[in-house]
Parts: structure tokens; C-alpha cells; sequence
């Protein structure tokens, strides 16, 4: 189960409050200096967790500036991207020569491994992220271009990602790990999205398409559970199994023969691997959610054209298991049996 925690400098006494609120920014926001009035009448609370390899924060605190060094950037090189949903109050941004003030209703995206500084010009309440880079920019993204704007949470994709981020927030602590790890994938994907509308680049993101990329990140992480099924996974991501079905209408396929093709796939690689030669069939059908060696060997002759146990020989597997009853073949005859299988592939 996710978990969100909860810290505030009510915790402190008055005149620990500053110090002890730097030391929360230094470890859950990743090394950065603050700056506020040492006077005693500091406040500032967080809440927090993980979805995914998403970091979600909701911060709200007196006005204060924190900054972010070269030698800071050395101790801390994790690589995120941050982003900012400003909720209340006014934020500056800057960084690598650009400026820009944020105000409820917007959002803004930085780099965590460039020198930058932010100052809350008033309390504040904020949603804060830290996002992976490589799950939010692409090849041919110009982040100069894209990072440290403003960005809207009302209108576009901006408000789908700002309306997801706030959606979290009060979901993390209801969800499973995977759940949540569902909810970090899609709000990156968000994320990605309105930078390239920002910049112009064609995107065709639907609702229907961010669901059917939850629905294929939730899948590919439970393949080999053979409790897999679309009951579950409507659960888990928290819809209906009319809009799960719905999301996969136009792809040829129901989402079932989506599941059953891909473990098929994966033990088809698998015989053929190797580093799998010492698993037996019946092995390695089970370890991708398949409960009957006899289920399995039918779908994949249907799948394929052929026997796993063919298969296997064809591929050149040179260990089959004894008990599956496959000899390794001569060198001329898996020429020859590679040649067939090629055939008979493409024939399929």
C-alpha cells in the first residue's frame, strides 16, 4: 500500500522551526539552501510519498527562497525534473537566464541538475514533484525552450496533469504500490505531453490513450501472476471494465487476447533463449501466468504454427530439459531446422 507522510515545524519548538524545515527541504527535496526570517514565526508543513519512481510533495509554508548550487548539484545528481503546481501564494522561478512568476492556477517545470533559485514572495501552498528526466523529456525536445514557462492547469493538457497531480494527493494513501506506480507513470506522461504541445510537436493524447497506457504499464508489470484479469485490473486502476474493453477497441484485438499474445511472446523468447534451456516447457509457461500445459501448448500452436517442443528444437535451444524429451540436434539438421522454422514463421 502507498503511504503518504506527513511532517510540520509544529513538531518544534519556535526557535528550531527554520532549522529544522531546512533540513526537510535538504532531504526530501534534494539538496538545496533555505532562506527565511530567523525570527521564530517560520511555519511550514509537508506531505509526501512515492508513486513510482514519482515523488510527490504538498508543501505549504511562510515565505522563504531556497537555491540550488553547482556543489550542491555534486552531492545530489539524480537527474529529476521538478515540477510546481502553485496552489496559493506567488513563486519566482529562475534559472540558466530565465525568469518567470507563478500564481495559483499554474505550473512550472525546472532542472534539478542546473543552478537554479526559487522565492516564495508570500505563504505558500504548493504541490511539488520530482519527476525522473527520461520519462518527461524526448529526443528532439528543446528544454531551454520549455523549461521555466508557465503553464496553465486550466485548459489543455495542463489541466488534465494539474487535475491528475491534486487527484493523487488524495488517492496515494488508498492505493496499492502498483496503483500508485500507474498514477506516476500517466501523470509523467502528462507532463510530457504539454511540453510537446508547448512546443509545437503533433501529439494525438487522448483520455482513451493515457488509460490504455496505464492499462499496459499495470500488465506488463503482473504478466507472470496468474491471477491477472480484467476484473483486476479495473480494480486497480480504479475504472470500469467497459472503459478498460473501450480503450483497446480500435487496436484489433480484446485486451484477453492482448494479455494471453504477450506471455506468448515472452515464452516464445524464452525457449528460444539460452539462458532458459535448463527450464522445462511446462517451467517456463508457468512462470508467465499460464496454469495448463495443456492450455498452453494449444494457444501456442495457434499463435505460431508450431509445438513449444518443436519450437524449442528449432530454435536451437542446446539443453533441452530430459524430461520434455528434446535431444540436442546436429549441427547440419538445426541448419536445416532454422531454415524451416524461418518458413514456417513467416508463413503463420
Amino acid at each position: 500500500m502507498a503511504t503518504l507522510e506527513v511532517v510540520s515545524t509544529d513538531q518544534v519548538a519556535p526557535k528550531e522551526r527554520l532549522p529544522y524545515w531546512k533540513d526537510l527541504i535538504w532531504q526530501l527535496l534534494g539538496r538545496l539552501r533555505s532562506e527565511a526570517r530567523a525570527d521564530g514565526t517560520f511555519r511550514g508543513r509537508m506531505e509526501y510519498g512515492d508513486a513510482g519512481e514519482v515523488k510527490l510533495c504538498r508543501l505549504s509554508a511562510s515565505s522563504h527562497r531556497v537555491s540550488r548550487t553547482p556543489d550542491l548539484i555534486r552531492q545530489d545528481d539524480r537527474g529529476y525534473l521538478k515540477v510546481v503546481v502553485q496552489l496559493e501564494g506567488s513563486t519566482w522561478f529562475e534559472q540558466s537566464g530565465h525568469k518567470t512568476l507563478l500564481q495559483p492556477g499554474e505550473w512550472s517545470i525546472y532542472d534539478t541538475m542546473k543552478s537554479y533559485s526559487v522565492s516564495n514572495t508570500s505563504d505558500i501552498e504548493q504541490m511539488v514533484l520530482l519527476v525522473p528526466r527520461e520519462k518527461v523529456l524526448t529526443a528532439g525536445m528543446n528544454a531551454d525552450e520549455l523549461l521555466v514557462q508557465r503553464y496553465s492547469a486550466q485548459a489543455g493538457i495542463g489541466r488534465l496533469a494539474g487535475h491528475l497531480i491534486r487527484k493523487a494527493y488524495d488517492e496515494l494513501g488508498e492505493c496499492s504500490a502498483e496503483s500508485a506506480e500507474a498514477v506516476g507513470d500517466a501523470i509523467a506522461q502528462l507532463l510530457r505531453q504539454s511540453l510537446m504541445e508547448r512546443a509545437g510537436k503533433p501529439t494525438s493524447l487522448t483520455l482513451r490513450e493515457a488509460l490504455r497506457d496505464r492499462i499496459r504499464a499495470y500488465i506488463h508489470r503482473n504478466l507472470r501472476d496468474p491471477d491477472l484479469s480484467i476484473d483486476r485490473i479495473a480494480a486497480a486502476l480504479r475504472c470500469s471494465k467497459r472503459n478498460l474493453h473501450k480503450a483497446f477497441s480500435n487496436d484489433g484485438a480484446t485486451l484477453s487476447d492482448s494479455i494471453w499474445r504477450l506471455r506468448l511472446e515472452h515464452c516464445r523468447r524464452d525457449l528460444a533463449s539460452p539462458a532458459c534451456a535448463w527450464k522445462s516447457i511446462t517451467e517456463i509457461a508457468f512462470s508467465w501466468g499460464f496454469s495448463s500445459a495443456t492450455h498452453f501448448s494449444k494457444a501456442f500452436r495457434e499463435a505460431f504454427g508450431t509445438s513449444p517442443k518443436l519450437y524449442r528444437m528449432m530454435a536451437g535451444s542446446e539443453a533441452a530439459p530430459p524430461e520434455e524429451g528434446v535431444s540436442a540436434a546436429q549441427p547440419g539438421a538445426d541448419l536445416l531446422a532454422r531454415a524451416v522454422m524461418r518458413e514456417g514463421v513467416a508463413s503463420s
